[in-house]
């Protein structure tokens, strides 16, 4: 725990960390994290990685269909997320505090509420050794849980954004084998969850091969990854919705370029996709 603390301290970002966003962090809960931090390459080799692409395969386990799965991730609190099906596709976009979706390659929509938050959830669940290193959540360990067959040990995570994650983390390897994110619903709360495994070196750096994802305890995919990248340059359009064609690196200065010109007159259409998409 010392270790960890001496680690913050000497990235500068003690003060940050540990009163603005973390107002409790248990004892037991940091030396555990400690733990995490070196099962996974140690603190250098977590750092060093600020951006991740993984490319493999999904299958949807409800109904059975086989796909490609594609991620890119940027420490900058970017996610997007393709998954392509026979006849079907899906894209997931998270940059900051928005998020969008589209179907078949339609047009991007902004998503807001439960929906928004599971996407917040999703970014926040694979970058969690990096999160739990930085000192960014408040900790507070829930004892000993089995998951299947493997002794863990559970730890209460959360911030003031949310969702608060309940993390099980392996008793003897300290890798993280499961994640569940507690969403609100209206008056009710669902859960979504992943379990990790498949453990592998990848440049200095340990990755989950496997994902297994589940919604209110209900299997829903089995995604394996067959290549990881680490620190591969990523375009900032590849996190923005692109606006009739553009690419979004300049639509939202677009779109609000065109909500205030009067002349020449603009589309009913184009605003609506500006709209439609969170961006006007």
């Amino acid at each position: 725990m010392k270790n960890l603390l001496r680690l913050i301290l000497a990235l500068g970002l003690c003060g940050l960390a540990w009163s603005a966003l973390a107002r409790e962090q248990d004892k037991a809960s940091l030396a555990l994290v400690e733990k995490i931090v070196q099962a996974y390459g140690g603190a250098a080799a977590i750092e060093r990685v600020t951006s991740v692409h993984a490319q493999g395969t999904i299958i949807a386990l409800v109904r059975g269909s086989h796909g490609t799965y594609e991620r890119w991730l940027s420490r900058s609190r970017q996610l997007r997320v393709q998954t392509a099906y026979t006849g079907s596709s899906e894209t997931r976009l998270f940059n900051g505090d928005r998020t969008w979706r589209s179907n078949q390659g339609s047009l991007m929509r902004a998503v807001t509420g439960p929906g928004h938050l599971a996407m917040v959830y999703q970014y926040k669940q694979l970058d969690l050794p990096y999160g739990l290193l930085k000192g960014s959540y408040n900790l507070r360990h829930a004892g000993s849980e089995q998951v299947h067959d493997k002794a863990t040990e559970a730890m209460e995570v959360w911030d003031d954004e949310g969702p608060t994650m309940r993390v099980n983390v392996d008793a003897v390897s300290h890798y993280i084998v499961k994640v569940t994110g507690y969403i609100s619903v209206g008056s009710a709360t669902t859960t979504l969850g992943v379990e990790f495994s498949d453990f592998k070196p990848v440049d200095g750096l340990v990755l989950p091969f496997r994902m297994h994802n589940y919604a209110a305890d209900n299997p829903l995919s089995e995604t394996v990854i067959r290549e990881y990248a680490l620190n591969p340059e990523m375009a900032p359009s590849l996190f923005e919705p692109p606006v009739s064609g553009v690419d979004s690196a300049r639509a939202a200065q677009r779109c609000s370029t065109l909500k205030s010109r009067s002349s020449p007159p603009v589309s009913i259409d184009t605003l609506a996709n500006c709209r439609t998409s969170g961006l006007a």
